[in-house]
């Protein structure tokens, strides 16, 4: 096969997976693949990602932004921009920066789903745009990243150098957010076996045969150059993938069980290929781009029982879903193929509302064809109608599964080589370590996070209060979904949580994901003693000042830095009990650290509160004159009361 014959493939496939991205969601991937480049190819101060400075790199090689965007489509968005206007000078570049702008990821895949955010990989040359070009290419994308923000899509973009890349020397936020050594080659991996090329230089990756070494390909591709088969300026080079240290992939799951904190259902699916890799016999590991590779552009290097797929049906997340399935069927761990189909469905099912709609159809008959459909999948298509307690129950499942296996991935790196040991710094161990204590760990007066699907997922629409006595002692229930209007007995089934103290309920629904802006709160005809509109105005001052904490957000810098309160609430009085002078006065401290680690401490007295908040202020500079403390007195007839006695003490 010629290498015209190649490119010919490999423009199909590529074509292939913008179309599946567009029958998805045509809304959506008119911003990706058309608007976004668009932004990215000109720089003009009517149009988002404009940067005021003559020195600011910008423009896409090869990139015809008259025919992408066209005069409706360009309307459209930006209806008051005079960029196209005749008058005006061309607001494109005469010499782009950006040789290749490409997804990376689940979009144009079976894993696609509305809650899917999109990363672009950004292949510049940092020589050529200096250090100071180089900030105002990113002042460029974090402006372009805001609007698509603002339109409810969430892009990120990392400015990767071409150069490093190929040398597997990353220096992006890409490396920042893997903890620097735990990723690189498995990054690159990623990158091969799911980008869609957006616009500009196609990767000459596609055009090296498989099995090659390091040097191997290196000498291929100066053969290729040297005869004259391609010109190096029509393409990108980003290296080869020859082999990966087992150590580094033992990082990579480290970095992964992180990434599962906030998004299991990918997660998975990701932790059970590294554990294929780890399991694999050979010195050079199998990666599953090679055979992406071979399927699209060398279908010729396929062994002979391998089937040939027609390039638009192959699709990077279904296919390796199907070869983790086979994995653990043949290794008989436990029911973890059964996991894997779910997960993948689940996946899809992220931000689907309607049961009935075209992306479930289309996910049932590709499942049902490629044997990858869960035995329950009538059950899991319903996960939005979940009762709160199949929710906690398949959470469970999930991080068992994940625990468990980095747990048996531990115990075969001890029989690594010492030199692969040392592949995952002693700096990424701490940094990835914090991570999982903070979310795993349980301390005194700390509020614990559930081992959930997913944070957004558990998002409950009603909520049902109740109050009653437990024993001596009144108890504060919460319930899934609204009251039985004609029914005095409380749903069991529907219980989430029973509490005695009712802040503590309420942050600990919030901080969870339960407890959400949306959520309609209800109470029980029977409750004792109970304000709804004091649990709402609460509700609502816990959801402005502590929003779901991201976790593989946080810097690594703050990981490896002292523990420190970023922010707190005091709430005070909040049972409106009787105050007689300051020896009586309640009060509650909820506070957040820089690990993401929430804690709640009662008061009883005005000097505790006193003193609370002033080793607040000292040790970690939060108080009202930082914007990182607010205090909340609900409404009562002593509250003027107890404000003059904060303020004089």
């Amino acid at each position: 096969m010629s290498l015209v014959e190649r490119i010919k493939r490999y423009q199909t496939y590529n074509r292939s997976r913008k179309i599946k991205a567009f029958h998805f969601h045509s809304v959506q991937s008119n911003i990706l693949f058309k608007i976004v480049p668009f932004l990215l190819h000109c720089n003009y101060p009517d149009l988002p990602g404009y940067v005021n400075d003559a020195d600011c790199p910008f423009g896409i090689y090869r990139f015809l932004p008259e025919e992408v965007v066209d005069s409706e489509l360009f309307r459209f968005y930006f209806p008051d921009s005079k960029a196209r206007n005749i008058q005006t000078d061309s607001p494109y570049s005469k010499n782009p920066c950006i040789h290749s702008l490409k997804t990376i990821g689940s979009i144009g895949t079976i894993a696609q789903s509305e809650k899917s955010d999109c990363d672009f990989w950004v292949s510049i040359r940092f020589e050529e745009i200096g250090s100071h070009g180089l900030s105002l290419l990113e002042k460029k994308c974090k402006a372009i990243e805001k609007w698509a923000l603002d339109r409810g899509l969430e892009i990120y973009f990392f400015l990767m150098d071409i150069d490093q890349t190929r040398e597997n020397k990353f220096s992006s936020a890409a490396e920042e957010e893997s903890a620097g050594s735990a990723l690189k080659l498995l990054l690159k991996d990623e990158l091969f076996r799911t980008h869609i090329l957006v616009a500009g230089k196609m990767l000459l990756w596609w055009l090296i045969p498989p099995g090659l070494s390091e040097e191997g390909y290196r000498k291929y591709v100066s053969a290729l150059i040297h005869k004259r088969h391609l010109h190096p300026d029509n393409f990108v080079d980003l290296g080869y993938l020859s082999d990966i240290p087992k150590a580094e992939i033992f990082g990579a799951c480290l970095w992964q069980l992180n990434k599962a904190l906030d998004s299991p259902f990918k997660s998975v699916i990701k932790f059970a290929y590294l554990e294929l890799l780890l399991k694999h016999k050979t010195k050079i590991l199998s990666l599953f781009s090679t055979k992406i590779l071979c399927l699209v552009t060398f279908p010729d290097k396929l062994p002979k029982n391998e089937l040939k797929l027609p390039l638009s049906q192959i699709d990077p997340y279904l296919l390796l879903a199907r070869e983790l399935v086979a994995f653990y069927q043949k290794n008989k761990i436990k029911d973890e193929d059964t996991l894997i189909r779910e997960c993948l469905f689940l996946k899809t099912l992220e931000g689907t509302q309607c049961q009935k709609s075209d992306q479930l159809k289309t996910t049932l008959a590709l499942m049902v064809k490629w044997d990858l459909l869960p035995p329950n999948h009538e059950q899991i298509a319903l996960l939005h109608n979940w009762q709160y307690k199949e929710l906690l129950s398949t959470g469970s499942r999930v991080h068992a599964y994940l625990l468990d296996t980095y747990n048996r991935l531990g115990q075969l790196r001890k029989t690594f080589p010492d030199e692969t040991g040392r592949a995952i710094t002693d700096r990424d161990l701490s940094i990835l370590g914090k991570k999982l204590f903070s979310f795993y760990d349980v301390k005194e007066n700390k509020i614990i996070y559930l081992h959930t699907l997913s944070r957004k997922v558990m998002a409950q629409s009603d909520l049902t209060f109740h109050a009653g006595k437990n024993g001596d002692a009144l108890a504060y229930y919460i319930f899934q979904g609204t009251p039985q209007i004609h029914s005095t007995t409380i749903n069991k089934e529907a219980l989430i949580k029973r509490d005695t103290d009712p802040i503590h309920l309420m942050i600990w629904l919030t901080i969870n994901g339960i407890l959400q802006k949306k959520t309609r709160l209800h109470l029980t005809k029977n409750s004792l003693h109970f304000h709804l509109t004091e649990f709402q105005y609460l509700a609502d001052i816990l959801i402005k000042n502590f929003p779901l904490f991201n976790f593989s957000h946080i810097p690594p810098e703050e990981l490896l830095s002292p523990e420190k309160v970023i922010k707190a609430l005091v709430v005070i009085n909040f049972a409106h009990k009787l105050v007689k002078g300051s020896q009586t006065l309640q009060s509650t401290i909820i506070t957040v650290n820089n690990y993401g680690e929430y804690f709640l401490h009662n008061y009883t007295t005005l000097v505790q509160l006193k003193n609370a908040m002033g080793l607040l202020l000292s040790r970690h500079y939060v108080s009202r004159w930082n914007n990182n403390l607010e205090i909340y007195i609900p409404e009562q007839p002593e509250k003027y009361y107890i404000q003059k006695m904060l303020e004089n003490g």
